[in-house]
Parts: structure tokens; C-alpha cells; sequence
């Protein structure tokens, strides 16, 4: 079994264009990263009106600057990631291909009414990239060792608000 990891990013402030959570295997990497699922949690808690965002998921290229996220591993017997596999927000990104476009709503959730600013606050509404949908013969997206190459999840339209993002990948010898 290849060792499972998820990056997570809380309360990322939205802005057009940016990559609001991404993951990266440069070409200096020895390992393979898979990606597996990818979550946009509309969670943010200022007010925010009749907005509607366009984002993205990308197979991206190229990954600099911005903030480092560290990526949480689901067993403490993981081995570490490779030094040149990293997670962050806000970098600066070449994108390769876009694999997903979707809208989604940023208003803020409330308690007393279930509407899709709520719904995008639960897993099952949440999860914008699933490798599969459990047929194991699909493949996920996958970064081999010795070329630069990743995921992002990307806000293209919103400029206002907040939102809390996550990637589940793996990490294997091959």
C-alpha cells in the first residue's frame, strides 16, 4: 500500500486567478505523487452576496514562491515526502492542463437554510476531483518521478471570502 497524504489549506482568502491549493513533484523528485481527491469547502464565514465562482482543477507544470502547506500523513510510519514534493498555496503556477471547470457558490452557509452555499460545506458536495468514483481501473492523476509535474485547485472569478481546501494523494517508489 503506498502511503497516503492530505494538504490542507483553512480559511484561504479567495483571489481571481489564484491557486488556492496545490501539490508538486519536481523532476528532482525519486517518487511517484497520485492524486486521488480534491475538496473546496465553502466554509468561509464573512458575508457574501449573490456571487457565483468559476474554479478550476489543473494538472500543472511548474509551482514557485507562495505559501508552503505541510502535507499531513495518514499513518505516523509514513516515510517522509521527498524534498522535492511540496504543497502550498498561493504560488505561482504554470498550469499544463485543465482537467476540471466547475461553479460554485461562496456565499456564506447559514444555519437555518439548506441551499447550495450550505450543501458546499458537506463531504459528499465538497469533493470536486475523485479519481474513479471507485472503479480502482481508473487511473488517478499521476506525477512520476523525474518530470515536473502536479495538481492545483484553482479560484478563476472570486474575489472576495474564504474557503478551506484539500488534496488526498499517495506517495510510492513506483
Amino acid at each position: 500500500m503506498a502511503n497516503t497524504w492530505q494538504t490542507i489549506t483553512l480559511g484561504a482568502t479567495y483571489l481571481a486567478t489564484k491557486h488556492m491549493l496545490d501539490v508538486f513533484n519536481a523532476a528532482a523528485s525519486a517518487r511517484y505523487i497520485r492524486i486521488y481527491k480534491a475538496f473546496l469547502f465553502n466554509n468561509g464565514t464573512a458575508a457574501v452576496v449573490g456571487v457565483l465562482n468559476t474554479a478550476r482543477c489543473n494538472i500543472i507544470t511548474a509551482s514557485a514562491a507562495g505559501s508552503a502547506v505541510v502535507p499531513i500523513a495518514h499513518d505516523t510510519t509514513n516515510t517522509a515526502l521527498d524534498a522535492n514534493t511540496t504543497a502550498g498555496t498561493g504560488r505561482i503556477i504554470t498550469v499544463g492542463n485543465i482537467v476540471r471547470q466547475l461553479l460554485h457558490s461562496p456565499d456564506e452557509p447559514t444555519v437555518s437554510v439548506l441551499d447550495w452555499d450550505a450543501l458546499g460545506t458537506l463531504v459528499p458536495f465538497a469533493e470536486i476531483w475523485n479519481a474513479g468514483y471507485g472503479d480502482a481501473t481508473i487511473q488517478p492523476i499521476t506525477c512520476r518521478a523525474g518530470e515536473n509535474r502536479g495538481f492545483s485547485i484553482q479560484s478563476i472569478t472570486q474575489t472576495v471570502g474564504s474557503g478551506d481546501f484539500e488534496i488526498l494523494f499517495t506517495d510510492a517508489g513506483s
